[in-house]
């Protein structure tokens, strides 16, 4: 169960990775804004592109929180970290659905909650 739960939880972080790699450095292009459901032109503001430059930084943290958990935090508090780090994701992804697009609690809520299950029973 253990390993299942840390391939689950590598798995959400990278998915975060690539969600820092989009928002910061990929913002403006069609795969962002067919990604987001937006026009590439507003994507291409300044003030659009420093928006999203923070969120995927935030993401990054997120993702950079889960590979420690799993990784450096001692093995008797690994657990609750991850949790912690995955909670953060699943709130995200509620408030996300709730105010920009239903896609997000099925795209970036349901890999955070299985993981969270995962490893809860582990």
């Amino acid at each position: 169960m253990q390993i299942a739960a840390n391939i689950m939880v590598i798995l959400v972080a990278l998915e975060h990775f690539f969600i820092l790699w989009l928002e910061m450095f990929n913002a403006d292009s069609d795969m962002a804004a067919q990604a987001f459901g937006v026009p590439r032109k507003l994507l291409q503001m300044p003030e659009v592109q420093t928006l999203f430059k923070n969120q995927g930084l935030y993401n990054g943290f997120l993702a950079v929180g889960l590979i420690f958990a799993i990784w450096v935090v001692p093995a008797a508090a690994a657990g609750g970290v991850t949790m912690f780090f995955l909670a953060c994701i699943l709130v995200a992804a509620v408030y996300g659905s709730a105010t920009a697009s239903k896609q997000i609690i099925v795209v970036q809520g349901l890999p955070a909650l299985i993981a969270f299950i995962l490893v809860y029973l582990a």
